[in-house]
């Protein structure tokens, strides 16, 4: 059941990153994304709980945009070694990567992922933050169905979400980093509090 409620979390990340994109029509030299410096406390891989509770790492290469090599050309992320987390890195100089991977399987042991990667760069202003991807990845795969497989660029248009910073104590105590959507949906990242 929490594989599922992972898989159906970051499922709707993935639609809300693709729904809630809208043209840079700002800057007639668009050639150039914006960027602004991110804080000290945004800063870092921010993981999915799963990865988190795993205890896995971001891994900046789930997609290499280099050589369009995805998971180390390794079969599937679990396959790589070590296993990589997923989320979020916000780095101090505005750049951003974002690998998100989810994973369903149906009865018979039908098993599908999609992983998205993107890569760019963000403007924040306020509590909001604006991305602008320069690099945006997606690939599908099915076992019972590979007809209908695909690994495909996407369309690089940039999308605003609103941000809270939060704290959360179990065990240890997590920073919680959380987007907003303009249609209230939530996607919430963590990072063990330094």
């Amino acid at each position: 059941m929490r594989k599922f409620k992972n898989a159906m979390f970051s499922f709707i990340a993935f639609g809300l990153m693709s729904a809630y994109s809208c043209q840079n029509d700002n800057d007639p030299n668009s050639n150039v994304p914006p960027a602004s410096e991110v804080p000290t406390e945004l800063q870092g891989a921010w993981l999915e709980e799963w990865s988190l509770s795993m205890q896995h790492e971001f891994d900046p290469l789930l997609y290499n945009p280099a050589n369009n090599k995805w998971f180390g050309g390794e079969y599937d992320p679990w396959s790589m070694d070590p296993v990589p987390g997923f989320g979020i890195q916000l780095n101090q100089d505005g750049t951003f990567i974002w690998a998100i991977v989810v994973a369903t399987s149906s009865g018979g042991g039908c098993q599908s992922y999609t992983a998205q990667y993107i890569k760019g760069t963000v403007l924040l202003e306020d509590n909001q933050i604006t991305f602008y991807p320069q690099v945006r990845r997606m690939k599908y795969h099915s076992v019972c169905n590979p007809g209908n497989d695909f690994d495909r660029n996407e369309a690089t248009d940039s999308f605003t979400l609103k941000y809270d910073l939060s704290t959360v104590i179990s065990v240890n105590e997590y920073e919680v980093l959380t987007f907003t959507t303009p249609e209230s949906s939530v996607i919430k990242y963590l990072k063990l509090k330094s």
